[in-house]
């Protein structure tokens, strides 16, 4: 306890002698807290105690609560459920086609987070290509059991990330001696696999529920009239200009989503599943049952192939004429993307913008809350974590409110895209940061301190130039996320900042099938131009980027 005191007394000296890292990360905290806690305090406060009981009273807003809390349920199920499978496969079993598996749970995560919605319409809806034109059905594929299965195609690979940084690690020597001592393969499995992968199934599962509970751009595509309360409190504020029953909305969206929030919070912080079992080991994993490996493998490839199917049919769809009626050959959707070269540009330039300041401002917060005991400690990695369990719908109307008005107010500038998206990202690139200072040790900053260097010059000089893969990293993850929003700047564009997202939407919604494929497919290619861009710059400075 003194020894920690000791410790803490001592980097506040140094910081005190420290003016301009003291200014710095002053400056860095004070920015996020207006522009993190303000808008959420806007959106909160705006509405009446009458605009807030009319959600227990008005039978369209609870159905709206009690729809979003299901789908939330059942597709968090789903996704956990897909996404063991996956990490099964990958981590443990000697199957085929792995690369092909690995590369379908990237690919929901560097698209707009709609387009599985758009290519399930485009394949089972009353023109698509499985229903009209193979089956001659007419189907109607809009409600929550469409909403349920493009959910779980957009999210298990959220809850895959997880699980399969969980279940890589696992030790291969228990497995062995429960074996070894007689125990079957269900044993195995039921007190040793499963007990061990709990962390990543509960992160997994928060993760995936998280991203399914603040959803925008699917539900508004295909829930038809299945009411949740993004698409409600979206409705409110486009269609009939009720701000305060709009927020009122957007707040009973937030309760759930910051549970969420502290529960992930909580469960990462105490868990504890360490195995000691000696020296590493080399051991290849148990072999399992062939109908279990075949089985497992199957069930993967049919997923993936359907992954493949939703992302064919896009490209597809991009060069016919008239979707569903003429299927001939066109380039005109391609021009189409050329004469909305604008919203493209802008799609790329406020991810580049946005992604940079969130990276910026992300160091010093990473570095005040890993290697600086200043006593707010906690309070600054909350305020730096607290955008991810604000959904969307949510940050994009309190930007809306709350800078709308002086001292602050640049509504309907292209500044106030950057500035939503940046702190939108922040979690992004604070995490990332955040574990590339974990894994670098003391020594080094030790010794450029008692050389004579100070702390700005130690962080300029020494920590910088081992972050540049973290950096990179959250950046490069942070402009993947802005170029394929929807739900943050739905509030916020004006004609002047319109972006390519929010052209796709507008040509869905008037049933411009191929313009809205051609668009979404540019956008995809963008974003796996810049992803394997960052790939090749990593590889060759020796670093590496999970997804």
């Amino acid at each position: 306890m003194i020894s920690s005191l000791s410790e803490a007394w001592e980097d506040l000296k140094r910081i005190k002698n420290e003016p301009a890292l003291a200014v710095v990360l002053a400056a860095a905290a004070i920015v996020t807290l207006y522009f993190v806690i303000w808008p959420v305090l806007k959106v909160v406060s705006l509405p009446r105690l009458s605009d807030y009981w009319t959600l227990f009273t008005n039978s369209r807003w609870t159905d709206a609560f009690l729809h979003s809390m299901f789908m939330t349920a059942i597709s968090t199920l789903s996704c956990t459920a897909i996404a063991f499978a996956f990490a099964y496969a990958l981590t443990r079993l000697n199957v085929p086609l792995k690369g092909l598996f690995r590369f379908v749970t990237i690919l929901p995560i560097v698209s707009p987070p709609f387009i599985v919605a758009l290519s399930y319409i485009l394949l089972f809806g009353r023109q698509g290509i499985v229903t009209k034109q193979i089956l001659h059905l007419n189907t109607d594929i809009y409600g929550w059991h469409g909403l349920w299965l493009v959910q779980t195609i957009t999210f298990f690979p959220y809850a895959f990330t997880v699980l399969y940084g969980v279940m890589r690690t696992g030790s291969v020597s228990l497995e062995y001696a429960a074996y070894n001592l007689g125990a079957s393969r269900w044993q195995v499995f039921k007190d040793i696999v499963l007990p061990l992968s709990k962390p990543g199934l509960a992160g997994g599962a928060l993760i995936a529920a998280m991203n399914v509970l603040a959803d925008f751009g699917n539900p508004i595509i295909i829930a038809g009239n299945y009411t949740l309360l993004p698409t409600e409190a979206y409705m409110q504020m486009s269609g009939l200009y009720n701000l305060p029953m709009a927020a009122a909305l957007s707040t009973a969206l937030l309760v759930p989503a910051l549970c969420l929030f502290m529960l992930n919070r909580y469960w990462v912080g105490r868990r504890s599943y360490v195995t000691v079992t000696g020296k590493e080991t080399s051991l290849p994993h148990y072999p399992v049952p062939l109908y279990v490996k075949w089985g497992l493998f199957s069930f993967c490839l049919l997923v993936s192939l359907f992954v493949l199917t939703v992302y064919g049919v896009l490209f597809y769809g991009a060069f016919t004429k008239v979707w569903g009626y003429d299927w001939s050959f066109t380039l005109k959707n391609m021009y189409y993307v050329f004469d909305k070269r604008r919203e493209m540009i802008n799609s790329i330039n406020y991810a580049v913008a946005s992604a940079l300041a969130a990276s910026l401002l992300s160091l010093p917060l990473a570095y005040a809350v890993q290697r600086k005991r200043i006593g707010v400690n906690r309070i600054l990695d909350f305020i730096a974590l607290l955008p991810g369990a604000v959904p969307g719908v949510f940050l994009g109307l309190g930007f809306a409110m709350a800078f709308n008005e002086p001292p602050l107010a640049f509504t309907g500038t292209s500044a106030i895209m950057i500035v939503a998206l940046m702190f939108w990202n922040l979690p992004v690139c604070y995490s990332s940061n955040l574990a590339g200072l974990q894994q670098i040790g003391t020594s080094l900053e030790e010794a450029s301190y008692n050389l004579g260097a100070g702390s700005f010059g130690t962080f300029r000089h020494i920590l910088l130039p081992l972050l540049r893969g973290p950096f990179l990293s959250g950046m490069v993850m942070s402009f993947l996320r802005s170029v394929t929003c929807l739900s943050v700047i739905i509030f916020l564009y004006s004609a002047k900042t319109s972006v390519g997202t929010i052209s796709i939407l507008g040509l869905v919604q008037n049933g411009a099938w191929g313009s809205a494929s051609a668009l979404t497919g540019a956008l995809i290619i963008i974003a796996f131009a810049i992803l394997g861009a960052a790939f090749l710059t990593l590889k060759r400075r020796g670093h590496s980027m999970e997804l």
